[in-house]
């Protein structure tokens, strides 16, 4: 209701705000029939007043306008209007008092039709067909086509209804007034009357106005007051377009809009539309017939003729296309005249690439009953004319040189050289500045493929053409190869290996010795048994039969003078390692020992009795008996109080490890009993522990149950028959008695228990009978 009021009370401003002498007036009934065009700046300039005393937003406004039936262009040419009056901006001040009016030359920007949404064209690939030439030009979204509002008053403008009239006076008189043309075509000036300008050009125009207002101010005629008269905002005309257009039909557009303008907004011709025929028609007559390819060929405007209300502008249907492709720089579809040639049609594809043969294009016609190919050589380019859906091809020229030679490998100047009159290889050697030094001089070769296109390959020696001893003709499109020597050698290694400190393969060179081999390695290291390095060599054995020793090994003391050893390629050197030179490792001791640590170890066959010993003994807390011995994590099963000192089995090896526990006076019973806990240890005997603890709870498994003994070994419970035999219970142990699964309960009824028993009594006289029958 807000809303409604708003608007009511707008509308009901704007009405009482009009002049009398106003076009137009507005009504709640008929807004929709408002043409904001025909408004004046004053009339503007109060309804935003208005809009400015209600609080009502702008945004809100224009949405309540189109609410309420408004054309949404006519809303949008308010806000134009708004804005080029700068009503809009902020801090902008509104006045309708008296005030000397200033001359704003600005032009109603608007283009009332619009430009169909642009289809992004395909992407282009190689097997793609053409496309037609000029049609990409309507299809691109990002150019503005719009008219230029920013010129000065065309001379040849011809005024009609609807536009806006700028009259300066200077001079002695000076005046501005802003006046438009009624649907009469008459315009009001003050103090002269109505003057009749409708079809006029502006320069007609200002004759007229001239001629009438000299009455008033008699200056006019003595130049003393000078009189121009300048198009302010312009009219909107209705064009129609028709014929093979994309979009056809009739279109709102500015007065001052041309044929080049309307094209764009139609998105150009389709598929069968012509470019270069395009007819203006005026008053029901062909008034001009435009050539859209000289401002796509050239940039000519001279058929962007301005355009007036009630043109048509007709889209006929093409004569003739013709394709060309090839090497020419725009391949296209291309319209062409009945009268132009061949030649015209390469000047229209942009001419030829850099590689075009030229002296021949090659037409796919099409005749009466089936397609032909001919050939027009050049010199008919500009007497052939091609017919309605001729194809032209351009060819290229061929891939290869008429006087090449490429001359390759171990040269100081490879590449391509000319093969002129009488050149031969010892010349061409002579042009590439000779042979590198690395060039293998025992073989050549020159590459050649006869005019049968058969290969030949001619060898030469490098070293005699250099010499002059021979020498070769070249021909055309020969390759000369020079290899380089490397290209026949492999490198050879030796290996060194063993106690050196970057043991590994060497690239072997001739004169190598051993020790320059041990240099090349960085020397021995600290391990190393220089006096027994051995070499391994693979013995040359020339003959057929299967030898069955393929390498002998030496050795060599290197404190002695055998260092000059001369090596061979694939020479083996190993460098064996100091026999008692090297540490034995370490073994750790931890627990209740005098001095728990790390202790090397001293001897190999070093003992963990050797090592206690060495450690400082046991404390007065420690438990030899329980003591445990880890090897890579894992215990080891010793029983230090029994093992002779002088059993191999007692040797401990490197890493290894020794715990010492303290002594424990009490058994820890766990699990399914009915008090867990630590027990004061009396006696071995393992029920007593159980009972202790409260007993088994009801679904304790205690055939299952088992103890761990401090020295980390577990015994369990063994059954035998209706019999169970528990372990021996020694101090510090642990008792761990588990529960029933209840998923393996044996789950049985009096039927299957009936069962089993007569299964179990049929079987046992079974065995009777058997028995009896066999006793003798």
């Amino acid at each position: 209701m807000r809303i409604k009021f708003i608007l009511y009370i707008l509308l009901a401003g704007l009405i009482f705000s009009f002049q009398p002498a106003s076009a137009q007036s507005f009504s709640l009934d008929q807004i929709q029939n408002v043409k904001v065009s025909q408004l004046s700046d004053a009339q503007i300039i109060e309804a935003w007043k208005k809009i400015q005393e209600l609080g009502l937003s702008e945004q809100d406004a224009y949405k309540l306008m189109e609410q309420k039936g408004m054309d949404p262009i006519e809303v949008n040419l308010f806000k134009q209007r708004v804005s080029l009056l700068g009503l809009n901006k902020s801090g902008a001040k509104v006045t309708s008092g008296p005030q000397k009016p200033d001359i704003d030359f600005r032009r109603d920007t608007v283009i009332i039709a619009q430009k169909p949404v642009a289809v992004p064209p395909a992407k282009v690939t190689a097997d793609a067909p053409l496309s037609i030439y000029g049609t990409d030009f309507f299809n691109q979204a990002n150019l503005k086509f719009n008219p230029d509002f920013n010129v000065a008053t065309p001379k040849g403008y011809v005024i009609g209804p609807g536009d806006e009239l700028i009259i300066l006076l200077t001079g002695l008189n000076e005046s501005t007034q802003r006046t438009r043309v009624s649907p009469e075509g008459n315009v009001q000036v003050q103090y002269a009357g109505i003057t009749y300008v409708n079809g006029f050009t502006i320069e007609q125009a200002t004759t007229l106005l001239r001629n009438k207002m000299a009455r008033i101010y008699p200056a006019l005629n003595g130049g003393q007051t000078q009189l121009a008269v300048n198009l302010g905002n312009t009219r909107t005309i209705k064009i129609t377009l028709v014929g093979e257009v994309k979009t056809p039909g009739s279109y709102t557009i500015s007065s001052l809009s041309t044929l080049f303008n309307a094209l764009y907004l139609s998105g150009g011709p389709n598929i069968n539309g012509t470019l270069r025929n395009i007819e203006i028609i005026r008053n029901n007559k062909v008034y001009r017939t435009v050539d859209f390819y000289a401002f796509l060929q050239n940039g000519l405007l001279d058929g962007n003729i301005r355009l007036q209300d009630q043109d048509v502008i007709n889209f006929p249907v093409y004569q003739k296309r013709v394709a060309i492709d090839g090497e020419v720089k725009r391949p296209a579809i291309y319209e062409l005249r009945a009268e132009e040639q061949l030649d015209d049609l390469i000047r229209y594809a942009g001419g030829y690439t850099d590689i075009a043969y030229r002296s021949i294009a090659k037409i796919d016609q099409i005749n009466e009953l089936e397609r032909e190919v001919k050939d027009i050589p050049s010199n008919l380019f500009s007497n052939f004319v091609p017919r309605n859906g001729d194809k032209v091809t351009i060819g290229s020229i061929q891939n290869r040189y008429a006087n090449r030679v490429v001359l390759e490998g171990a040269v100081n100047r490879p590449g391509p050289y000319e093969l002129s009159a009488g050149l031969s290889l010892a010349a061409l050697l002579k042009k590439a500045e000779g042979l590198k030094p690395e060039a293998y001089m025992e073989r050549g070769y020159i590459k050649r493929t006869l005019p049968n296109l058969d290969k030949e390959l001619i060898p030469f020696v490098p070293s005699d053409i250099i010499n002059g001893r021979t020498d070769i003709p070249l021909l055309r499109e020969d390759s000369i190869v020079v290899q380089n020597r490397a290209e026949f050698m492999t490198d050879q290694y030796v290996t060194i290996g063993g106690n050196v400190r970057n043991p590994g393969p060497v690239i072997y060179r001739k004169g190598m010795k051993l020790a320059d081999l041990i240099a090349i390695a960085g020397g021995l290291n600290e391990q190393a048994a220089g006096h027994r390095v051995e070499i391994a060599r693979i013995i040359k054995n020339n003959t057929d039969s299967v030898a069955n020793q393929l390498v002998e090994t030496f050795n060599v003391d290197l404190t002695s003078s055998n260092q000059d050893l001369e090596l061979q390629p694939l020479d083996y050197v190993t460098v064996p390692r100091l026999v008692n030179f090297r540490p034995l490792g370490n073994i750790s001791i931890r627990g209740e020992v005098l001095f728990p640590g790390e202790y090397a170890v001293q001897k190999r066959d070093e003992t963990a009795q050797d090592f206690i010993q060495r450690a400082g003994g046991l404390s007065p807390y420690g438990s030899l008996e329980s003591a445990q011995i880890y090897r890579n994590g894992v215990r080891v099963n010793l029983d230090l109080t029994k093992l002779n000192v002088n059993d191999k089995s007692n040797i401990l090896l490197p890493g290894d490890s020794i715990f010492v526990p303290r002594i424990i006076s009490f058994v820890q019973v766990s699990g399914a009993v009915n008090n867990p806990q630590y027990i004061s240890y009396l006696g071995s005997r393992f029920k007593y522990y159980i009972n202790a603890a409260g007993g088994a709870l009801e679904d304790a498994r205690l055939k299952g149950a088992f103890i761990q003994y401090p020295d980390g070994l577990n015994k369990p419970v063994r059954n035998f028959l209706f019999f169970r035999i528990y372990p021996s219970v020694k101090p510090g142990s642990t008792i761990s008695v588990p529960k029933k699964n209840p998923d393996l309960k044996l789950k049985l009824g009096f039927a299957e228990i009936s069962g089993i028993i007569s299964a179990i009594t049929g079987l046992v006289g079974l065995i009777a009978i058997v028995y009896t029958n066999t006793k003798p």
